[in-house]
Protein backbone atom coordinates (compact mmCIF):
# COMPACT_ATOMS: atom_id res chain seq x y z
CA UNK A 1 0.00 0.00 0.00
CA UNK A 2 1.45 3.31 -0.94
CA UNK A 3 2.47 5.66 1.54
CA UNK A 4 0.12 8.83 1.70
CA UNK A 5 2.32 10.37 4.46
CA UNK A 6 5.54 9.71 6.04
CA UNK A 7 7.72 11.13 8.87
CA UNK A 8 11.34 10.87 8.92
CA UNK A 9 12.99 11.26 12.05
CA UNK A 10 11.19 14.42 12.73
CA UNK A 11 12.22 16.10 16.03
CA UNK A 12 10.75 19.16 17.82
CA UNK A 13 11.35 21.03 21.24
CA UNK A 14 9.94 23.67 23.08
CA UNK A 15 12.71 25.20 24.84
CA UNK A 16 13.75 22.22 26.95
CA UNK A 17 11.30 20.08 26.25
CA UNK A 18 11.98 17.44 23.97
CA UNK A 19 8.55 17.09 22.43
CA UNK A 20 9.08 14.82 19.40
CA UNK A 21 12.12 12.58 19.38
CA UNK A 22 13.27 11.46 15.99
CA UNK A 23 10.25 10.10 14.70
CA UNK A 24 9.53 8.01 12.33
CA UNK A 25 6.42 6.02 10.53
CA UNK A 26 4.07 6.20 7.54
CA UNK A 27 0.56 6.52 6.35
CA UNK A 28 -0.99 4.59 3.92
CA UNK A 29 -2.82 5.66 1.50
CA UNK A 30 -6.39 4.43 2.37
CA UNK A 31 -5.89 3.09 5.75
CA UNK A 32 -7.31 4.09 9.43
CA UNK A 33 -4.27 4.34 11.33
CA UNK A 34 -4.51 4.49 14.91
CA UNK A 35 -2.28 6.70 17.05
CA UNK A 36 -2.29 5.57 20.62
CA UNK A 37 0.05 5.93 23.76
CA UNK A 38 -0.09 7.65 27.02
CA UNK A 39 -0.59 11.42 28.07
CA UNK A 40 2.32 13.66 27.23
CA UNK A 41 3.39 11.22 24.19
CA UNK A 42 3.36 13.76 21.38
CA UNK A 43 0.33 12.98 19.74
CA UNK A 44 -1.39 15.91 19.41
CA UNK A 45 2.27 17.48 18.79
CA UNK A 46 2.65 15.49 16.14
CA UNK A 47 -0.99 16.20 14.59
CA UNK A 48 0.40 19.76 15.24
CA UNK A 49 3.28 19.90 13.05
CA UNK A 50 1.45 17.69 10.07
CA UNK A 51 -1.23 20.31 10.45
CA UNK A 52 1.15 23.15 10.37
CA UNK A 53 0.64 24.68 13.94
CA UNK A 54 4.07 24.09 14.32
CA UNK A 55 7.51 23.70 12.25
CA UNK A 56 9.85 20.76 12.83
CA UNK A 57 13.38 21.46 13.91
CA UNK A 58 14.54 18.42 11.68
CA UNK A 59 13.47 15.50 9.75
CA UNK A 60 11.18 15.24 6.88
CA UNK A 61 7.03 15.25 6.56
CA UNK A 62 6.10 14.30 3.24
CA UNK A 63 3.07 14.58 1.99
CA UNK A 64 1.61 12.99 -1.45
CA UNK A 65 5.17 13.09 -2.39
CA UNK A 66 5.83 16.65 -1.52
CA UNK A 67 7.30 17.96 1.44
CA UNK A 68 6.09 20.11 4.32
CA UNK A 69 7.51 22.96 6.29
CA UNK A 70 6.73 26.24 5.44
CA UNK A 71 3.50 25.70 4.17
CA UNK A 72 0.68 27.66 6.16
CA UNK A 73 -2.09 26.24 7.70
CA UNK A 74 -4.56 27.45 4.80
CA UNK A 75 -2.05 25.88 2.09
CA UNK A 76 -2.01 22.50 4.22
CA UNK A 77 -5.85 22.43 4.07
CA UNK A 78 -6.39 22.93 0.47
CA UNK A 79 -3.35 19.77 0.09
CA UNK A 80 -5.93 17.87 1.72
CA UNK A 81 -5.08 17.74 5.12
CA UNK A 82 -7.97 17.90 7.37
CA UNK A 83 -8.06 17.96 11.51
CA UNK A 84 -10.83 18.04 14.35
CA UNK A 85 -10.03 19.19 17.63
CA UNK A 86 -10.49 17.78 20.98
CA UNK A 87 -12.57 19.72 22.25
CA UNK A 88 -15.74 20.55 19.12
CA UNK A 89 -15.44 24.12 17.95
CA UNK A 90 -18.75 24.72 15.36
CA UNK A 91 -19.84 28.30 14.52
CA UNK A 92 -22.35 28.34 17.31
CA UNK A 93 -24.24 31.32 16.25
CA UNK A 94 -25.02 29.41 12.71
CA UNK A 95 -27.19 26.31 12.12
CA UNK A 96 -25.71 23.12 11.30
CA UNK A 97 -26.04 23.62 7.46
CA UNK A 98 -24.79 26.87 7.49
CA UNK A 99 -21.64 25.35 9.46
CA UNK A 100 -20.70 23.35 6.36
CA UNK A 101 -21.79 25.55 3.56
CA UNK A 102 -19.66 28.25 5.63
CA UNK A 103 -16.49 26.09 4.93
CA UNK A 104 -17.78 24.76 2.29
CA UNK A 105 -17.54 28.24 0.08
CA UNK A 106 -14.08 28.49 1.11
CA UNK A 107 -12.75 25.42 -1.01
CA UNK A 108 -15.72 25.50 -4.13
CA UNK A 109 -15.70 27.92 -7.03
CA UNK A 110 -18.67 28.96 -6.84
CA UNK A 111 -22.06 29.35 -4.97
CA UNK A 112 -24.29 26.30 -6.60
CA UNK A 113 -20.86 23.78 -5.86
CA UNK A 114 -20.48 24.74 -2.27
CA UNK A 115 -24.55 24.20 -2.14
CA UNK A 116 -24.15 20.78 -4.00
CA UNK A 117 -21.09 19.76 -1.74
CA UNK A 118 -22.63 21.20 1.55
CA UNK A 119 -25.78 18.81 0.70
CA UNK A 120 -23.70 15.44 -0.16
CA UNK A 121 -21.88 16.25 3.44
CA UNK A 122 -24.98 16.39 5.16
CA UNK A 123 -26.39 13.24 4.25
CA UNK A 124 -23.13 11.41 4.35
CA UNK A 125 -22.85 12.20 8.09
CA UNK A 126 -26.66 12.03 8.81
CA UNK A 127 -27.06 15.89 9.48
CA UNK A 128 -29.59 16.31 6.65
CA UNK A 129 -32.52 16.10 8.94
CA UNK A 130 -30.97 18.88 11.21
CA UNK A 131 -29.61 21.27 8.61
CA UNK A 132 -31.67 23.79 10.06
CA UNK A 133 -30.82 23.37 13.88
CA UNK A 134 -28.99 26.16 15.44
CA UNK A 135 -25.24 24.12 16.11
CA UNK A 136 -25.43 25.72 19.88
CA UNK A 137 -27.98 23.13 20.63
CA UNK A 138 -26.28 20.08 19.54
CA UNK A 139 -25.53 17.11 22.21
CA UNK A 140 -21.75 17.02 22.31
CA UNK A 141 -21.37 13.88 20.12
CA UNK A 142 -22.95 15.77 17.31
CA UNK A 143 -20.89 18.83 17.67
CA UNK A 144 -17.83 16.70 16.98
CA UNK A 145 -19.50 15.48 14.24
CA UNK A 146 -20.33 18.69 12.90
CA UNK A 147 -16.62 19.11 13.45
CA UNK A 148 -16.07 15.98 11.13
CA UNK A 149 -18.52 17.61 8.38
CA UNK A 150 -17.03 20.66 8.37
CA UNK A 151 -13.72 19.41 7.53
CA UNK A 152 -14.64 17.11 4.94
CA UNK A 153 -15.49 20.46 3.05
CA UNK A 154 -12.24 20.97 2.07
CA UNK A 155 -12.37 17.92 0.50
CA UNK A 156 -9.04 16.13 2.60
CA UNK A 157 -7.11 13.44 1.69
CA UNK A 158 -6.34 12.79 5.24
CA UNK A 159 -7.80 13.64 8.06
CA UNK A 160 -6.77 13.47 11.40
CA UNK A 161 -9.49 13.11 14.36
CA UNK A 162 -7.93 13.79 17.57
CA UNK A 163 -9.83 12.23 20.47
CA UNK A 164 -13.61 12.39 18.54
CA UNK A 165 -14.57 10.03 21.60
CA UNK A 166 -13.65 11.47 24.26
CA UNK A 167 -16.99 12.17 26.33
CA UNK A 168 -19.24 10.17 24.72
CA UNK A 169 -21.81 7.23 25.81
CA UNK A 170 -20.55 3.98 24.86
CA UNK A 171 -23.79 4.03 22.10
CA UNK A 172 -22.48 7.10 20.90
CA UNK A 173 -19.14 6.18 20.25
CA UNK A 174 -20.50 2.91 18.34
CA UNK A 175 -22.44 5.58 15.68
CA UNK A 176 -19.15 7.51 15.86
CA UNK A 177 -17.37 4.71 14.69
CA UNK A 178 -19.82 3.90 11.92
CA UNK A 179 -19.60 8.00 11.25
CA UNK A 180 -15.74 6.99 10.52
CA UNK A 181 -16.08 4.05 8.86
CA UNK A 182 -18.18 5.57 5.71
CA UNK A 183 -15.48 8.60 5.84
CA UNK A 184 -13.30 6.45 5.32
CA UNK A 185 -14.83 4.41 2.83
CA UNK A 186 -14.80 7.49 0.71
CA UNK A 187 -11.43 7.03 0.02
CA UNK A 188 -10.75 9.63 2.72
CA UNK A 189 -7.35 7.88 4.76
CA UNK A 190 -7.82 8.55 8.41
CA UNK A 191 -5.36 9.51 11.44
CA UNK A 192 -7.51 8.20 14.90
CA UNK A 193 -6.01 9.97 17.64
CA UNK A 194 -7.87 7.67 20.43
CA UNK A 195 -7.58 6.37 24.26
CA UNK A 196 -10.77 4.55 23.83
CA UNK A 197 -8.50 0.94 23.25
CA UNK A 198 -11.57 -0.90 22.24
CA UNK A 199 -12.34 1.42 19.96
CA UNK A 200 -8.91 1.12 18.19
CA UNK A 201 -9.16 -2.70 18.31
CA UNK A 202 -12.50 -2.13 16.19
CA UNK A 203 -11.83 0.51 13.44
CA UNK A 204 -7.91 0.65 12.82
CA UNK A 205 -6.35 -2.08 10.71
CA UNK A 206 -2.52 -0.90 12.33
CA UNK A 207 -1.70 1.19 15.13
CA UNK A 208 1.53 2.97 16.10
CA UNK A 209 2.48 3.54 19.46
CA UNK A 210 4.75 6.74 20.42
CA UNK A 211 5.94 7.03 24.41
CA UNK A 212 7.68 10.37 25.07
CA UNK A 213 7.46 12.02 21.81
CA UNK A 214 9.37 8.61 20.07
CA UNK A 215 8.29 5.53 18.22
CA UNK A 216 7.85 2.71 20.02
CA UNK A 217 5.44 -0.06 18.11
CA UNK A 218 3.36 -0.42 15.02
CA UNK A 219 1.19 -3.21 13.93
CA UNK A 220 -2.04 -5.06 13.76
CA UNK A 221 -3.83 -3.55 17.13
CA UNK A 222 -4.33 -6.68 18.86
CA UNK A 223 -0.83 -7.77 18.74
CA UNK A 224 0.69 -4.51 19.67
CA UNK A 225 -1.56 -4.44 22.62
CA UNK A 226 0.22 -7.94 23.64
CA UNK A 227 3.60 -6.20 23.51
CA UNK A 228 5.54 -6.15 26.81
CA UNK A 229 7.06 -2.51 26.45
CA UNK A 230 3.36 -1.55 25.25
CA UNK A 231 1.82 -2.52 28.57
CA UNK A 232 4.81 -1.32 30.31
CA UNK A 233 4.83 2.31 28.72
CA UNK A 234 0.95 2.65 28.36
CA UNK A 235 -1.66 0.12 28.96
CA UNK A 236 -0.35 -0.71 32.75
CA UNK A 237 -0.17 -4.06 34.15
CA UNK A 238 -4.31 -4.20 34.52
CA UNK A 239 -4.31 -4.47 31.12
CA UNK A 240 -1.82 -7.50 30.82
CA UNK A 241 -3.67 -8.72 33.68
CA UNK A 242 -7.27 -8.79 31.56
CA UNK A 243 -5.77 -10.32 28.66
CA UNK A 244 -4.48 -13.38 30.54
Amino acid sequence: MTAIMRLDDVDKSFGGVHAIDHLTFDIREGEILGLIGPNGAGKSTCVNLISGVYAQDSGTITFRGERLLRQSIPDRAFMGIGRTFQSPKPFEGLSVRDNVFTAALLYNGTMREAERATDEILELTSFAPLRDLPSAKLPIEKRKWLDMARVLAIRPKLLMLDECLAGLTPLEMDESLTLVRRINATGVTILFIEHVMAAVTKLCTRVVVMNEGAFLSQGEPAAVMREEAVIKAYLGKDYENVED
